[in-house]
């Protein structure tokens, strides 16, 4: 399969999106440890990750993940199963390390 090439303007806006989502995130996270909102706004950073990675290829999604955690000097969370105290289990490489 052919991975899809993205222009400046689409680049950036993604960036941008991701940047936002990260931040909110990260806001939700500190006002309230483990609740609601930070687990919601941590599944929609997990769905969009997935989604970029599924339509660009990881390569160019790892780039955009980089370029959003430059961009803001956050790291995203782990993506995965989450446990009744909300602690998350797995490892996920992407998260705060980059590949």
């Amino acid at each position: 399969m052919t991975q899809r090439m993205l222009d400046t303007a689409v680049r950036k806006g993604i960036v941008e999106d991701l940047a936002d989502m990260l931040r909110n995130f990260h806001d939700a996270k500190e006002r309230n440890e483990g609740g609601s909102e930070s687990l919601s706004r941590r599944g929609h950073l997990g769905g969009y990750r997935r989604a970029l990675g599924r339509l660009y290829g990881e390569r160019i999604a790892s780039g955009l993940l980089e370029a959003a955690r430059k961009e803001t000097g956050l790291q995203f969370p782990h993506m995965g199963p989450v446990h009744d105290d909300g602690t998350i289990y797995n490892v996920d490489m992407e998260a705060g390390y980059g590949l």
